[in-house]
């Protein structure tokens, strides 16, 4: 199986490397190496050859738009294989959830025999059309909606039409930040601290990605006793002051909001000032998603904090402890040095006791 991706919008765009890094690697998974970097397009008149060609070569042709040229380059491609347009009902029903629903009417049409992917809201609405066993997706190009589409329609559908095991999807989520951050600490030789909130168990799963992670983290004791930013931003602090890092940082999950979506509030300390960010999921999300979400936000801020931090030499830097094993292992040794002076102690006493006695 070849899987060709063809991308309309802009490669400039900050998020844009971290969505091509996604779409490759997971596609790269199914075929192995026989999944090629997207094509990136800037018109849509400059990509519709690639789509021809992609035809004769690939099982599968992902055609990714962003929202700027979303409607043109759907037309342009139904246009061009004289596809039947409808306005599909299923994608209807959810743009009925909008005010003035009538003027989101074109994001619901899509070819006659199309299988459609809406989410919520039915904006954007990505679709699947094929013919014997070739298959073309038409996609939204947008972080938050390429990964929800991808995993909820595009995988499945994958799985169904070819029977292919598919991997983990979260996984390629995390790894364009994962591998950001390993560069930064390879570049870094500072220690972090991270208090050991319930988030923490979703980092340490993501962390499996980076090697070095566990020579450069270490988490400490959480204690919540302050509500809301407070306790993310005190946490951190008092990470960093547990271990004496450099930096400290902390991930606390809020209540959900008035809207039900799930919150979570990041903070990394450097002891002095302290970068926090609150993130809110969107309806399509699931709380596992959310939390790669949130992992991976945090992954990115945590590299810009070390890229931008001064370097401190090691003389000046107090004992750093890099880990709970090292913070227990010398919490034992000064329990030993302690028995044994008493111990020399009580033997010397013992001792003179005896000369006396003699």
């Amino acid at each position: 199986m070849k899987i060709k991706s063809i991308v309309f919008g802009d490669d400039l765009d900050p998020s844009f490397p971290k969505i091509e890094s996604v779409i490759t690697n997971s596609f790269a998974a199914i075929t192995g190496n026989d999944t090629e970097y997207p094509s990136v397009y800037s018109s849509v008149q400059g990509g519709m050859q690639e789509i021809a060609r992609a035809l004769k070569t690939s099982t599968i042709i992902a055609v990714f738009a962003d929202e700027r040229m979303y409607q043109e380059t759907k037309r342009c491609i139904c246009t061009s294989f004289h596809f039947d347009m409808i306005h599909n009902e299923r994608v209807l029903e959810k743009l009925k959830s909008l005010n003035n629903s009538e003027r989101y009417m074109m994001h619901a049409l899509m070819p006659k025999n199309a299988t459609p992917f809406p989410l919520s809201d039915g904006l954007y609405s990505g679709f699947a059309i094929r013919s014997k066993s070739q298959c073309i997706f038409f996609l939204p190009l947008s972080e938050d909606r390429t990964f929800i589409t991808m995993k909820k329609y595009v995988f499945p559908y994958i799985q169904r039409l070819y029977g292919t095991a598919l991997p983990n999807f979260s996984r390629f989520e995390t790894a364009y930040a994962a591998d950001t951050l390993e560069r930064q600490l390879l570049l870094s030789d500072v220690q972090i601290a991270i208090a050991n909130t319930p988030v923490c168990k979703y980092i340490a799963h993501a962390s499996k990605q980076i090697e070095c992670f566990n020579d450069h983290i270490s988490y400490a004791p959480y204690d919540k006793k302050h509500e809301d930013r407070d306790i993310s931003k005190l946490s951190a602090v008092l990470a960093a002051e547990y271990y004496e890092c450099q930096f400290g940082a902390s991930i606390v999950e809020g209540d959900r909001d008035l809207e039900g979506n799930f919150t979570a509030t990041i903070t990394i300390s450097n002891r002095e000032t302290a970068t926090i960010r609150t993130l809110s999921s969107i309806p399509d999300e699931t709380h596992e998603d959310f939390m790669t979400t949130v992992v991976t936000e945090f992954f990115m801020m945590l590299a810009a904090e070390l890229a931008h931090a001064p370097e401190i030499p090691k003389e000046e830097l107090k004992s750093v402890k890099p880990s709970p094993a090292i913070h227990a292992a010398r919490i034992v040794i000064y329990a030993i040095l302690f028995a044994a002076a008493f111990f020399l102690t009580y033997a010397a006493t013992s001792l003179s006791d005896l000369s006396i006695f003699g």
